[in-house]
This record gives C-alpha cells, sequence and structure tokens, in this order.
C-alpha cells in the first residue's frame, strides 16, 4: 500500500458534557485529526539545528571553521545519511559510513588534527558500550549453555582458517612475507561487533532466531573471537619488531579472557541486587550502574592493565549476569534493554560516522583493489566454507546456516583501530621495506571494511528476516 503523502497525527481535545441541568457531569477526550505536512517537519529540523548552532556558538564560539563546527557536520551528515540509506531499504550505517568516508577524504573533517578526536574516540567507546550492555541482556542462558561448544568453535575456527588463507594468498600474490601475511589475517580475521550487533538486536525483538539460540550464539562468540585475534595479532607485533618476548603475548589471550569474564561476573553480581527491586526509577538505575561500570571497564582494561580485550568481554558478561539475577529475583531485563537502546540510537551516527573516518583513500591504488578483492574473496570462501563445518552437528537449517555466515562476514571496528598500528611500528623502526609491508596492511584493512561492512550489513537487513522466518 503506497504512503500517504502526509502523516495523519491524532491531537486529543477536552470536551466537558452536561446534565440536562445545565451542569458539568465529566469531560471525555475525543481525537481531533491534524495532517503535518512534510514541509513542516522539515521547518522544525532546520529550526533545531539553528539554535543549537546559536547556543553552541554562545558557549564555545562555534564559527563554521571551527574544529566543533567540523564535528557537528559528521554527526549531522551522518544522522541524515542514515536516515536517506533507510528510506530506500539499506541499513542506516551504510549511509553513516559513508558520510565519514566522504568528509574525511573531501578534507572537511580532518581527525588527525581536530582537537576533539579524542573526545570522539571516547564517545566510540561509550557507543561500543552501550551496545554490548544491550547484547548482553538479550542472551538467552538456556541456549547458551547448549551452544556453548559451538560458540568456542565459532569463535575460534574461521579465524584460524581464515588467518591461514591470508597468509598463503598475501605469499604467493602478493610477495609479503611469511609472518606479515599471518599479521593482516590476524587483522581481517575478526567479526565487528558494531555492524552485526544493532541487526541481531532488531531481529531478536521480533523474535526471530530465538528458538534455536542463533542470535544468542553470534552475540556471544563475537567477544571470544576479537579476542583471540587481537591476542594472535599482538603475537606477531612482537615477533616483526622484536618488541618483547612473543611467549607473553601468546599468553595474553587466556589472561585477557580470564580477566573479562571475572570482572564480568563480579560486576553483574552486584548489579543483580544493588539498586534493591523495590527503589523507584528501578531500571533507570539499572541501565545507568550497569552502564556506567561497563563503560570504566572499557577504559580500565585499556589504561590501567593494558588488556584492551578484556573490556567488552566484561561488559557483555556483566549484563547476561545482572539479566539472570533479576529474572531470578522475579524482576524483568527488557526495560533496561530497552532504555539501552535508546540511548544507542543516538549514538549510533557519531560511532559509525568516525568509523568511515578511518577510511582513507589515499593508501589504495588499483593493482591494490585487485589484489584485496582477490584475498577478500578466497578468506571470506574459507571462512564460510568453516562457519558451515562448525554447524554441521546443530539443528540449524540451511537458511539459519546461512545468516550466520553472513553475520560472520562484516569487518570494521577492529580493523579501523588495529589496522595501522603496524605501519606506527615500522616508521618508528625507519625500516623502508617494512614500511611498505605496513601499508599495504593498513590499505588491505580498509578495503575490508569498504567492501565487507556494507555487504554484510545489507544483506543482514534485506534477508536477514527471510533466513531467520521459520516455516510451518
Amino acid at each position: 500500500m503506497d504512503r500517504p503523502l502526509h502523516e495523519s497525527v491524532q491531537i486529543n481535545y477536552l470536551t466537558m458534557t452536561s446534565g440536562e441541568d445545565g451542569k458539568i457531569i465529566g469531560e471525555r477526550q475525543t481525537p481531533w485529526p491534524c495532517r503535518i505536512h512534510p514541509l513542516l517537519d522539515l521547518i522544525t529540523l532546520v529550526m533545531c539545528i539553528v539554535v543549537t548552532w546559536s547556543v553552541l556558538y554562545m558557549f564555545f564560539d562555534m564559527t563554521p571553521n571551527s574544529a566543533l563546527a567540523s564535528v557537528m557536520l559528521l554527526v549531522l551528515c551522518s544522522w541524515a545519511c542514515g536516515k536517506a540509506t533507510g528510506l530506500v531499504g539499506l541499513p542506516p550505517l551504510l549511509g553513516m559510513l559513508l558520510a565519514g568516508m566522504v568528509l574525511a577524504n573531501t578534507g572537511h573533517y580532518v581527525g588527525d588534527h581536530n582537537v576533539f578526536q579524542p573526545h570522539i574516540i571516547n564517545l566510540r567507546e561509550v557507543a561500543l558500550t552501550v551496545l554490548l550492555v544491550a547484547s548482553g541482556l538479550s542472551l538467552d542462558a538456556s541456549m547458551l549453555r547448549k551452544l556453548s561448544f559451538v560458540v568456542f568453535q565459532l569463535a575460534v575456527l574461521p579465524c584460524v582458517t581464515e588467518t591461514i588463507a591470508a597468509a598463503i594468498v598475501t605469499h604467493y600474490l602478493m610477495g609479503l612475507p611469511w609472518i606479515w601475511g599471518i599479521l593482516l589475517g590476524c587483522i581481517l580475521s575478526p567479526v565487528s561487533s558494531a555492524v552485526i550487533l544493532p541487526a541481531l538486536l532488531d531481529f531478536k525483538q521480533k523474535g526471530l532466531g530465538e528458538d534455536k539460540g542463533i542470535i544468542t550464539l553470534v552475540m556471544a562468540a563475537c567477544s571470544f573471537d576479537d579476542i583471540f585475534a587481537i591476542s594472535a595479532f599482538g603475537v606477531c607485533l612482537s615477533v616483526i619488531f622484536a618488541q618483547g618476548s612473543w611467549e607473553k603475548d601468546a599468553i595474553r589471550g587466556p589472561i585477557e579472557i580470564a580477566l573479562g569474564l571475572g570482572a564480568g561476573i563480579f560486576w553483574g553480581l552486584i548489579v543483580g541486587y544493588i539498586p534493591h527491586k523495590c527503589e523507584k526509577s528501578l531500571n533507570l538505575k539499572r541501565a545507568y550502574i550497569l552502564t556506567a561500570g561497563g563503560l570504566f571497564m572499557t577504559f580500565a582494561s585499556k589504561k590501567l592493565i593494558d588488556f584492551p580485550g578484556a573490556g567488552p568481554l566484561a561488559i557483555i558478561t556483566a549484563a547476561f549476569v545482572a539479566a539472570i539475577c533479576w529474572k531470578n529475583n522475579d524482576s524483568f531485563s527488557e526495560e533496561v534493554e530497552n532504555k539501552a537502546n535508546k540511548v544507542w540510537d543516538l549514538l549510533e551516527p557519531l560511532l559509525f560516522a568516525s568509523i568511515g573516518t578511518e577510511i582513507r583513500l589515499m593508501y589504495i591504488s588499483m593493482d591494490l583493489i585487485i589484489n584485496a578483492s582477490i584475498l577478500l574473496a578466497i578468506t571470506s570462501l574459507v571462512r564460510v566454507l568453516t562457519c558451515f563445518f562448525v554447524l554441521r552437528n546443530t539443528n540449524f537449517n540451511l537458511r539459519e546456516k546461512i545468516f550466520v555466515n553472513i553475520a560472520w562476514l562484516p569487518k570494521a571496528t577492529v580493523q579501523a583501530a588495529i589496522g595501522p598500528i603496524a605501519l606506527v611500528y615500522a616508521r618508528n623502526n625507519h625500516d623502508e621495506t617494512q614500511i611498505a609491508y605496513a601499508f599495504d596492511v593498513l590499505a588491505i584493512s580498509v578495503l575490508a571494511i569498504v567492501i565487507t561492512a556494507p555487504i554484510g550489513a545489507i544483506f543482514m537487513t534485506l534477508r536477514g528476516e527471510y533466513l531467520l522466518r521459520p516455516r510451518y
């Protein structure tokens, strides 16, 4: 059915009713139809932007060429592009990524020289924390117990096979040394929680994929997948640049998992019983305490103990444990999850736009595009085959297995975070050969984001419901 040109809104007016003697005996609400022209919506939006800009100018002296103005431009363009892509049936995050990429590569947003860039990065961590809290609250405990071994396999085996495939392809196709190929494979193999979790939460709210635990499986495996790959990446850096003992880096993975699980269980138990279920504004307090604690664990894992992978795992574990405590205490987590989702809606444009700004097209040549496309095609095929092998003994049907494979392909957040690290090390060593290898690694990381994040998000959005909808 065609959408109407005008959007109908019901406005309720109070109508007084009286008896035969003229005395007012009551009142009732009568709906009065009101039609809002889209132009009025646009005028209101422009007014909000103008007023906001005026206030920021008075507080921060925000002129059109200021650093704060470029941040505002980034957020507004991201929001607008997300709305535009959503209206044509594509994932909003695609428009948000493109907005950040275009602004960064046309010089309208220069993150490296923006005084607000550290705050943008911190807000990106806040957005991921909120997203992980909502994901942890959505996990199904019974399904997680049933699928625990599959979760482990899905987190580890595709990473290993994709890394090996990347090393082989880059060695014979591009001439990279084996250790550099393995390093690149460790960068490429983690999936992007920022790309897949919003879609998974949407499917979960629609009741799709819950009967067999598909949503729980992918959400739970996502955190372990990132930790495993990042730990292996650290080992490769130590071997290439001799930055300490590689044996020490090899045990970082198990340590991060132990720290993440331990801190998450501890904080989850606290939030599970404090505040008490009889307190006022209970769900708001729970959402705030859980998210603020998760945010502290995110930054503490990086700045205090230098185990960055422990933070995200701790957040999703804490939310999962807290939800179990609430349910055992005759309470519910849905309202807390809804509040987290509302905060996520506000932060989403900033997150994906800032990821888009990390995509620098200056590093990419046509030969590299061709080689990277071949590489991604082969490694993705290997990953798909491995995922099918992992899911062989599950009760998932073919369509559900295809969905898991689609969800397990997008790259974005981890690649943007660790892709440039090797180049920084190589420049510090002043080794031209290492710098050349590191440039290739960074460029392929960028192409992995450009190619896999939109494709994965589009397929999940457009075909996810069909693949997860049960057949009777």
